[in-house]
């Protein structure tokens, strides 16, 4: 390769290979909830279904027994869980993502499973079942890559606070970054080589 070439590959190649910008969903920003409030569609650029936000702190004041919405808190004050204790979805129509990891825990049992699948259109790509407590929130890795869909449900465990009130999980601080489309990567090194074009000319 000629040496007048070098500092122009090395610019494309760190283009290219730049990492995405992970995205922490912590759920805080959004309104008090003391008995839950379903996440609003398009927040933080996916939709959300059967997946409900609680300010789990009011939540434990108002009723004033222990829960996994207050052990399961990471950052103050909101969580999100599965309403109803049934399955939820997370979907991105428009741009694939990466399911980096998330704080999970039981919202009232503990040993509760939650089956974790990552699909690409209607290909299941991943499946991981977790075993959560309910008096502790648990960081799960994942790295699913290049997925549009993530499912989740949840099932079993042994009653942590009581009677048995369900099978719900709660999610913290949700870890993501969005899959940048080919066509980007290839308009900036378009335009990495024009400006390297206008640049020569200059020199000469």
């Amino acid at each position: 390769m000629k040496k007048k070439w070098l500092p122009l590959f090395t610019l494309v190649v760190l283009i290219i290979t730049a990492p995405c910008r992970a995205t922490v969903v912590t759920f805080d920003e959004l309104s008090d909830s003391t008995t839950g409030t379903f996440i609003p569609t398009g927040y933080q650029g996916l939709v959300w279904s059967n997946f409900a936000y609680v300010n789990a702190i009011l939540m434990s004041n108002t009723f004033g027994y222990a829960n996994g919405a207050n052990y399961g808190m990471v950052s103050p004050s909101n969580v999100a869980f599965n309403a109803g204790g049934t399955p939820a979805e997370i979907d991105s129509p428009g741009t694939n993502f990466d399911f980096l990891s998330a704080f999970l825990t039981g919202a009232w049992e503990s040993n509760l499973n939650i089956e974790v699948q990552g699909f690409n259109g209607n290909d299941l790509l991943y499946n991981q079942i977790v075993v959560v407590s309910a008096t502790n929130a648990t960081l799960f890795t994942f790295n699913y890559t290049d997925i549009d869909r993530l499912y989740f449900n949840s099932y079993g465990g042994d009653p942590a606070f009581g009677p048995n009130d369900g099978n719900n999980f709660v999610m913290d601080n949700l870890t993501f970054e969005f899959v940048p489309e080919p066509s980007a990567f290839l308009l900036t090194a378009a335009g990495a080589l024009m400006l390297w074009s206008v640049v020569k000319r200059k020199r000469g």
